[in-house]
């Protein structure tokens, strides 16, 4: 199994900056509050988060000595400057529809800088590894399911298959930044614990408050929507994810033990017949 990012792998930003039209549907994916407001709720977390990523990788970079990592490095970087970017304009939006994007923001960004305040660097970019794993496991969910994304408008579609995919391609950054200078194996088992623990309660807060602006949380309907999204066949986020999330905890775990080339290739040729 690779233990590096593949040989044959490169990757770049893709500059993307979308327009915010007035007639964009409020559950514009599958016409459902609770998948649309469970991704929406992923998008709060996004512009203070990858900044937080950024910091974290840049807080060691000058202790790579590998040109290739170097490289990678500033490409995950610049991918991640472009989604903060992104998602502060979809946040935005969310505010102008009369949801609470603003302060649920701001709430995500004060707990980020209660840690850097609080924890070593070190622990900054073992919690970057393991929430860049979440968003790699994540990213490859969504792209693994092309009809489900077809339940998406164009405009939201095209947004989250350009983030996934460049998600998956820097999944390794990271990870092989904290590797390469002196990470331990239980440094980042106790953080993924931590992480998995605060990501799941922080998601959760996010969607119940965006489905109460909504008018949404109290209705029977919202919530079977969103038992069988996460827990049942459809498609059953939970489960299709949990293997991957273990797989994290073995000593020899590396990202690329899951080869998402093709996967981003597909995604890719997507994106482009989309422009």
């Amino acid at each position: 199994m690779p233990m590096t990012t593949p040989a044959d792998l490169s990757f770049a930003p893709r500059p993307m900056r979308p327009e915010w039209p007035e007639d964009l549907p409020r559950h514009w994916y599958r016409g459902e509050a609770f998948a649309t407001h469970y991704l929406n709720a992923l998008s709060l977390m996004f512009p203070h988060g990858e900044k937080f990523f950024i910091d974290s990788v840049r807080a060691y970079r000058d202790r790579n000595t590998d040109p290739r990592l170097d490289e990678e490095i500033r490409a995950f970087i610049g991918q991640e400057g472009w989604h903060r970017s992104v998602h502060a304009g979809f946040n935005a939006w969310l505010e102008r529809l009369g949801l609470p994007a603003e302060a649920l923001e701001a709430r995500a960004g004060r707990k980020i800088e209660y840690v850097k305040k609080h924890v070593h660097p070190r622990g900054w970019l073992a919690a970057t590894v393991c929430l860049e794993h979440f968003t790699a496991i994540l990213a490859k969910d969504l792209l693994s399911r092309p009809r489900d994304i077809e339940r998406m408008h164009p405009h939201f579609r095209r947004i989250w298959t350009w983030h996934a995919m460049e998600e998956l391609e820097h999944k390794a950054v990271a990870f092989d930044l904290f590797e390469k200078t002196g990470g331990r194996y239980w440094t980042r088992v106790k953080a993924m614990l931590f992480v998995s623990f605060d990501f799941a309660v922080e998601t959760a807060r996010n969607v119940i408050a965006l489905l109460r602006a909504d008018g949404e949380l109290w209705k029977p309907r919202v919530w079977w929507q969103g038992f069988r999204f996460l827990f049942g066949r459809d498609p059953g986020v939970f489960w299709k994810t949990l293997g991957p999330w273990l797989a994290f905890f073995r000593r020899d775990f590396h990202p690329w033990q899951a080869d998402d080339r093709a996967l981003i290739r597909e995604a890719d040729a997507r994106l482009a017949a989309s422009s």
